[in-house]
């Protein structure tokens, strides 16, 4: 009998196994055919359903919620350097500082040496001027190539050689014909009458030049010249004088009188363009900036006073209040949970609170908020 119960019991453990994946098979079956059984959509709600209950907790009345915020002054100027560098220079001061007091400088190296360079071409480009000065003046004492001066005169002489040749070459031909000289004699005589006929012409088309106004030509290509090279100087100096200009952009400089926070005080260290070098705050009025979580922003008011916790003290010595005067609407969004910007104004600073401190603002929650807890959204079907 015992041996017939285990075989039962065994037979009823099986069916039932059985039973279980059919009715597993047909589920999956019937939802897979509904396009219910997807991992993301699954996952998906499930995150969404979380985040609402997140954001729908309320504090209970009395409670108290913090975010953090930061000192700054009155007015804030941040200035970034414009181009990469090795920071060179770095200035100290007892963190107030005046209108254009220079907190740092970076290495200008390859910049000196460009304005090395060109102030050595600009001095080329004065004596190269001062010559074609000089030139234009010899041009106006003489305004004549060599061969042109005394040009009548030398056509005068030439034409007395043309004639000459000429009745040589006439008495050569002669006695050539009659075999009295000879054909070398000839052809000599013949060449210097042609020679002397050419001179003669070439004299004549200089002097057509010449009456044209070659003397004023020749002064006019040298008043060029010279107005070439002053309008090249012109533009060298151009250029160095916006080189130079550049060398501000090397410089950090306070653009009023502030509190002064360097961001970048080590000599050496590199800053990548565009980098926040330093900042400049009017202390006559301490402002803190803070971020509020969006979950929280509803129990921010504006023209209400608010606590503020600093790191810069222990708890024995705090007691700093805020009066909030503007909650911006925008969102910022850092990561998954979007902020709003507070901006509240110290008005009870129980010890000095420098510029850049960091701390909380504390928020209690009022007894009419958790009074208004809306209900849990309902769970989304399955």
């Amino acid at each position: 009998m015992k041996g017939k119960s285990g075989f039962v019991k065994k037979v009823l453990y099986a069916v039932l196994a059985l039973l279980i994946l059919v009715v597993i098979g047909i589920g999956c079956f019937l939802l897979g055919a509904q396009g219910v059984i997807d991992k993301e959509v699954i996952v998906e709600r499930v995150v969404s359903r979380q985040l609402r209950k997140v954001s729908d907790v309320k504090p209970e009345a009395g409670a108290v919620v913090t975010f953090v915020g930061y000192v700054r002054g009155r007015s804030m100027m941040s200035l970034k350097n414009k181009y990469a560098g090795f920071v060179s220079k770095v200035y100290v001061y007892r963190r107030k500082v005046k209108k254009g007091d220079v907190i740092l400088e970076y290495d200008d190296l390859p910049l000196r040496t460009s304005i090395r360079k060109l102030e050595h071409s600009i001095e080329e480009q004065r004596i190269t001027l001062e010559r074609k000065k000089l030139n234009l003046t010899l041009t106006r004492l003489d305004p004549l190539p060599s061969e042109y001066r005394n040009l009548v005169w030398k056509r005068k002489i030439a034409q007395e050689n043309l004639e000459r040749s000429a009745h040589e070459f006439n008495v050569y031909e002669r006695l050539h014909g009659s075999k009295i000289v000879t054909d070398l004699a000839y052809m000599e005589k013949k060449k210097a009458y042609k020679n002397s006929e050419a001179e003669v012409k070439k004299m004549d088309n200089d002097m057509k030049i010449l009456q044209k106004g070659l003397a004023s030509l020749n002064i006019t290509a040298a008043e060029i010249e010279v107005r070439a090279a002053e309008t090249k100087l012109r533009d060298l100096e151009e250029e160095l004088k916006l080189l130079k200009e550049e060398k501000k952009y090397y410089k950090i400089v306070a653009p009023f009188d502030s509190l002064c926070i360097t961001n970048s005080d080590t000599v050496n260290g590199y800053d990548a363009a565009a980098t926040a070098t330093a900042e400049f705050h009017k202390d006559d009025r301490k402002l803190v900036y803070a971020y509020c979580p969006e979950r929280y922003i509803r129990y921010i008011k504006e023209g209400t006073t608010y606590r503020f916790n600093s790191n810069q003290y222990p708890d024995n010595k705090q007691g700093f209040e805020l009066f909030c005067y503007d909650v911006k609407k925008g969102r910022y969004q850092y990561g998954d949970e979007s902020f709003f910007l507070v901006k509240l104004r110290v008005v009870k600073e129980p010890y000095p609170l420098r510029i850049g401190t960091i701390g909380t603002v504390s928020v209690e929650i009022p007894q009419e908020e958790s009074s208004s807890v809306e209900p849990e959204p309902a769970a989304v079907a399955q």
